[in-house]
Formats: C-alpha cells, sequence, structure tokens
C-alpha cells in the first residue's frame, strides 16, 4: 500500500515544481529534510508523478502555465528563467524555420539535466543515455540538438556562464557607484553558486578547472569574457594603494568560489558574505571596523 504523505507536504513537493523546476526529486527531499519534513526521494517523485510532474521538461512547462498567474510572485532569477523559457515557448510555437521544427524548449531541459549530470559524475561518468532518459528522449534523439557528447558539454559550459552574465547584469542596473557596482556582482555571482540549481552546480565544479588543462578553446573564451567584466569592475573600484589589479581580481573570485566548500547555510547569508569580501579586497574592511567600533562608543549604544 502506497504510504500517504502528511498533510501540506504534498503541497511543498508540488510548490518545489513550479518555484525550482530544475532540482531534481533528491534535491527536493533534502530540502524538505533540512526543514524537518521526512520525505524520501522516491516519495517526491511518486508526489510528482500523480500531478504529472515527473520530468524536468514537464516542470519547466508547470513553471511558465504558473508564472502567468497574478498571484505568483516571482524574484529577479525567476522572472529571468521565465523569460527565457517563455522566449523559446513562443519560438516553438512558431512555425518551423532553418531548425525544421527543432524544440528549443527541449534543449533547454537537456541542458539542465546534462549540467547535473556533469557536475555529479564529471565529463566521463555522465552518460548520454541516463541525460536522455532523464528529459524524457530515446538516446538518438539527442543528436538532433547536439552534434556530440563534447558539444553538449560546451553547450552546457555557455549556458551556465550566461545565466552568470543575466544576474549580474541584472544586479548591475541602475547602478553608478563603482564600489556597488562591484559588490553588487560579487553577490550576485556568489548567490547563483550557492542557489543549489543544476547550472549553479555545474558552474561550481567549472570554475575550479584552470584554464588550458580540460577546457576547450570556446570554454576558454567564456570564461576568459566573464573575467574581464569583473577585471573592469576592480579597475573602476578603489583599491588599497599599490595593489595590482590582476591579483585582486584573481584573489577576488577565488576566495568567492572557494566560498562553496565551506559555506553552510545559516549565521551569513551569500549577499553578506560576498559583502565582506568586497570590503576585505578593496581595503575597506578596516574603515568599515572602525565605523563600527565608534558607533558601539556612542551613549546609548548596546553592544
Amino acid at each position: 500500500m502506497a504510504k500517504i504523505p502528511a498533510p501540506g507536504v504534498e503541497e511543498r513537493v508540488v510548490g518545489f515544481a513550479t518555484t525550482q523546476p530544475d532540482w531534481g526529486q533528491f534535491t527536493v527531499a533534502n530540502a524538505l529534510r533540512r526543514e524537518g519534513v521526512q520525505i524520501s526521494a522516491s516519495g517526491v517523485r511518486a508526489i510528482w508523478q500523480r500531478h504529472g510532474l515527473e520530468t524536468l521538461y514537464k516542470r519547466v512547462l508547470a513553471m511558465s502555465s504558473a508564472s502567468s498567474s497574478e498571484t505568483v510572485q516571482l524574484d529577479a532569477r525567476q522572472h529571468a528563467h521565465f523569460a527565457r523559457v517563455r522566449r523559446r515557448q513562443l519560438h516553438r510555437e512558431a512555425p518551423a524555420g532553418p531548425a525544421q521544427g527543432e524544440s528549443p524548449g527541449r534543449r533547454e531541459v537537456l541542458l539542465t539535466v546534462a549540467a547535473d549530470e556533469f557536475s555529479q559524475h564529471g565529463y566521463k561518468g555522465a552518460a548520454l543515455k541516463k541525460i536522455a532518459d532523464r528529459a524524457g528522449l530515446l538516446p538518438g534523439s539527442m543528436y538532433h540538438y547536439f552534434k556530440s557528447k563534447q558539444d553538449l558539454l560546451e553547450q552546457v559550459h555557455h549556458a551556465s556562464f550566461e545565466e552568470l552574465n543575466a544576474r549580474v547584469d541584472a544586479a548591475l542596473e541602475n547602478l553608478d557607484d563603482p564600489t556597488e557596482r562591484l559588490r553588487a556582482a560579487c553577490r550576485a555571482h556568489l548567490e547563483l553558486l550557492l542557489s543549489g540549481s543544476s547550472l549553479s552546480g555545474f558552474v561550481r565544479v567549472r570554475l575550479f578547472i584552470p584554464v588550458g588543462s580540460t577546457l576547450s578553446a570556446k570554454m576558454v573564451r567564456d570564461r576568459k569574457a566573464y573575467e574581464r567584466r569583473f577585471r573592469k569592475l576592480i579597475e573602476a573600484a578603489p583599491a588599497p594603494p599599490g595593489a595590482d589589479p590582476t591579483i585582486l581580481r584573481l584573489g577576488l573570485l577565488g576566495a568567492i568560489n572557494w566560498s562553496q566548500v565551506w559555506y553552510r547555510p545559516g549565521r551569513l547569508t551569500p549577499k553578506a558574505i560576498a559583502d565582506q569580501l568586497v570590503q576585505i579586497f578593496t581595503g575597506t574592511a578596516g574603515k568599515a571596523l572602525r565605523a563600527k567600533a565608534k558607533a558601539l562608543k556612542r551613549p546609548g549604544t548596546t553592544r
């Protein structure tokens, strides 16, 4: 006899399908367990099957349907995600053009599944058959979208850095102060790394691979283009006297990327961590500490 989930659990599981469609059953089960809800990955999948949400493709479509409702409130990341899905839906619904009817929505699903598989198992360990199965495709259909496994890896890498750049673009909108722009970019970068999505998992792994090792020329271009925008942000922001901008850039990005190793949800948010790292690397940490100490010495101020 199937085990009936406790009241409210089914709604929470279905809710993840429209708020985090790229999260798999294991990720959702772990997230719920952190909230004190005891449910297995198979239990999550059983609920999704009852609601027709068992594949990533169906969950992406469900998110786009839910997001058209006035009652759904989306944050900036989700708006960007929905906009991309919607553009692909409109393109898919249009008469077939040069791409001979290729479904961009299905392609996005494949990219998301592949990102998850590559981040968990590496390039050699990720199986195209499993990627196709998770996306609801026959293995041979993969080659309608990608020339080879290497092409799929490169496209996932490109999509990941597109997501990073989109987050940074949104964060920098309407900001003019150089320090605020650097701080906003670092927040966006770190928040994506720690978000738990499939693309963020892929980015977390690939950012630790040195340029020139296993990265193709296309992947190196993505990395260098992203690093160039941070170089410009750092060069525009105030820095300690005599500091080398290259070392500042590499040190700051390295510290942000390394935070994924030790970060645990709790005392500090990704935003707070990014702000402190920017203070340290721009030489403003001491000034901030002195201002805080001065404020604590004021009459009537509690420690």
